[in-house]
């Protein structure tokens, strides 16, 4: 073993490597949802301060509106502002699919189909128009003769 060195280590073993792999996390970022908070107006909810990576809804105290505002991750993002209308509806949602029913069951019970024969004398009688029509037409284009009687 002359010219082989081990350093104080065994025969059979190497230094173990002291490099760690760090494997990069990725992790998804999700915007927080704040909550409602009630304002009196639009210019309120605009002015409304909001953490960046996060959304509020604003509920209009005096018009029937909604707005959400939305800061995106980074502090220079500019925050998105929407705004929704309410509109109230009077009918229960749980009775409104029954009263569909009850007409689409009406409807296909009243529907009659037209025979190919029906839509045959539609057309015949649609054609004679035409035809009649287009003789008045002509008609109207001819210069008008009067007939003199000779004395």
């Amino acid at each position: 073993m002359a010219g082989f060195y081990n350093y104080g280590y065994p025969y059979n073993q190497q230094p173990a490597m002291q490099y760690q792999q760090v494997q990069p996390t990725q992790q998804t970022q999700q915007i927080q949802n704040g909550g409602f908070v009630s304002v009196r107006s639009k210019q309120e909810a605009l002015m409304w301060p909001i953490a960046p990576g996060s959304s509020i809804t604003f509920k209009d105290e005096t018009a029937p509106y909604v707005y959400t505002k939305t800061m995106g991750f980074s502090q220079l993002d500019r925050p998105q502002f929407e705004t929704y209308r309410l509109i109230k509806e009077d009918e229960p949602e749980a009775r409104q699919p029954a009263v569909q029913q009850g007409q689409a069951s009406q409807s296909t019970e009243n529907t009659s189909y037209a025979l190919k024969s029906d839509v045959e004398v539609l057309v015949a009688a649609y054609n004679k128009l035409q035809k009649d029509f287009d003789e008045i037409k002509a008609s109207m284009n001819q210069p008008i003769v009067a007939e003199v009687e000779d004395e």
